[in-house]
């Protein structure tokens, strides 16, 4: 006994376009009813009519519905293409037409669509077909850097005596439990983002916080002292393109707006962005909006 198995014939251009707008349409409406390939009865014409994809929602006591039409054509596309549509969105009564195709659309069609209040998309998507698009976000980048020269300072209500510079102290809070010397503080605070980090000059900030802090006076005895640092910070901003690692949703033709809920990029590397990207000078302006704005802190090792 043998057996033949009949090969699944490959999925057309057309199909994968479609069964992509309706993944991108359900990331987009994770609450609405996605249906593709669906059939609906004209209510003017009383002829079946195709939808490539229909979109339904409740609001309320009201039943929503929007048809997607799909179209993978070499050319954008035109007049006639948008007023066929228009032609469908009335017959079956949708509540919003959408045009979605890849090429665009002609001039006339994009007016054409105003005109009869349709919506106009090309798919933009990472994903691994013929229409993948590769996309970048321009940034701002604002790299803080403190004044490796900064000034350290304290208060006691009492004298004692040390030979130690001030940043190799070894500090105790008030259960006697040591915490460390101002130096590592100021460090491993400064990279966490804990002293202030906006330009310019920045004085008598506490190196501990709001803790109370001793200090062997130099005769055995922890007596409380208050610490603090003054530093100024000096602002460096780049601008560039991010890579968009993934990305799904839609260009809006009408506004240029890209429609998603969505994206992910990559790790920035500091080094690449003062190698790659422009570097703009005291009241320059970025060439174009940027989207993101990101903020860095160069890392302290030392103080001097």
């Amino acid at each position: 006994m043998s057996a033949t198995y009949k090969q699944k014939s490959p999925k057309q251009d057309w199909q994968i376009l479609e069964e992509l707008v309706a993944s991108i349409q359900k990331q987009l409406a994770p609450e609405a009813i996605v249906e593709h390939n669906v059939r609906i009865k004209g209510k003017i014409t009383g002829v079946e009519r195709q939808v490539d994809i229909l979109v339904t929602q409740m609001i309320g006591q009201y039943k929503m519905t929007i048809a997607i039409d799909c179209k993978d054509t070499k050319r954008p596309v035109d007049t006639k293409g948008v007023g066929e549509f228009s032609e469908l969105v009335r017959d079956i009564e949708a509540n919003k037409g959408v045009l979605v195709c890849p090429a665009g659309f002609s001039k006339p069609a994009l007016k054409t669509a105003k005109s009869y209040q349709l919506e106009l998309y090309r798919p933009v998507d990472t994903g691994n077909h013929k229409w993948k698009i590769r996309a970048s976000i321009p940034a701002l980048c604002d790299f803080r850097a403190a004044e490796p020269s900064a000034t350290l300072g304290f208060s006691a209500p009492n004298p004692f005596t040390s030979n130690t510079p001030i940043e190799h102290w070894n500090i105790f809070d008030s259960d006697g439990k040591e915490l460390g010397t101002p130096k590592a503080e100021i460090i491993a605070g400064w990279n966490a983002g804990r002293f202030p980090i906006e330009p310019g000059p920045h004085t008598k900030c506490l190196i501990f916080g709001e803790r109370e802090t001793l200090v062997d006076d130099g005769f055995g005895t922890l007596v409380p002292v208050t610490l603090y640092i003054s530093y100024r910070v000096h602002q460096t901003l780049y601008f560039g393109q991010i890579p968009i690692e993934k990305v799904s949703g839609f260009l809006d033709e009408h506004t240029g707006h890209v429609v998603t809920n969505s994206f992910t990029f990559g790790l920035l590397v500091p080094s690449e962005v003062r190698s790659t990207w422009n570097k703009l000078h005291f009241g320059d302006s970025p060439p174009i909006a940027p989207v993101l704005k990101l903020v860095g802190l160069d890392l302290l090792d030392e103080l001097k």
